[in-house]
């Protein structure tokens, strides 16, 4: 199946702009988790208030156009559509044909896979930091395009070598064994097994082990060069309680 995407502008009638932005964007969260909707951006042209321009990109066709129509029988009988026209006094449409660049990924490969992950080269000891913990990243293995996912075993009384931060990625950390703390900037947060924590991308952390070593794993989308090393950042770094 084609993408296909589209630019639609839209002017609302005179002094109606704010409302048409906020009409568009209740359209958008219709489709917020519609099958197909990629893309669908409501944005306003700066000192034009009534000018509002719609970016779109569909998984298909049909796609598109079955999600569109179901606006005029959605939310309780509301027809969003027409609330939407009503609020405009000129529109116009281009149609496109997507073919490539940032944000426009391929559809991930078929099939499936399997890897043990105690089975996974321990890339920490690579780096020189078996005295601290294991580190066994399962995106290669798995030839994972989207998704990261890493198996840590931090060992008994030990802190990581350093913390880290993202600029896009929002990662969860779900403890198996063992206990620990895992600080993110300020905070220090006592994890268990079987806890799962989110942090947000632009938040710094690093994890210490308690007396029985923690293992977790760290679960996130990929995007490549999003993590930075954030050396020397909680006091003693890689040392032992």
């Amino acid at each position: 199946m084609s993408r296909v995407a589209r630019y639609a502008k839209a002017t609302a009638k005179p002094g109606r702009g704010e409302q048409l932005v906020e009409a568009m964007l209740e359209v958008a969260g219709t489709l917020r988790n519609v099958a197909g909707c990629e893309l669908y951006v409501v944005n306003r042209v700066p000192d034009e208030p009534d000018t509002v321009w719609v970016t779109e990109l569909w998984g298909g066709q049909d796609a598109m156009d079955a999600a569109l129509a179901a606006h005029e029988a959605s939310d309780g009988g509301r027809d969003l559509k027409a609330e939407v026209m009503e609020l405009v006094a000129e529109f116009s449409r281009i149609d496109l044909e997507p073919v490539g660049g940032v944000g426009v990924e391929a559809p991930p490969r078929e099939g499936w896979q399997r890897v043990a992950l105690d089975a996974v080269e321990d890339q920490a000891a690579g780096y020189g930091l078996g005295r601290i913990q294991e580190m066994r990243s399962a995106v290669e293995p798995l030839g994972l395009e989207r998704t990261g996912i890493t198996l840590q075993h931090i060992l008994p009384d030990q802190r990581q070598a350093f913390g880290h931060v993202h600029a896009n990625a929002e990662e969860t950390y779900v403890v198996l064994s063992g206990t620990g703390t895992l600080r993110v900037e300020d905070d220090e947060v006592a994890l268990a097994p079987r806890d799962a924590v989110r942090v947000a991308p632009t938040l710094t952390r690093a994890f210490q082990a308690g007396p029985d070593g923690l293992e977790y794993l760290a679960i996130g989308p990929r995007h490549t060069g999003d993590g930075k090393m954030a050396t020397g950042w909680w006091g003693g770094d890689g040392g032992a309680w």
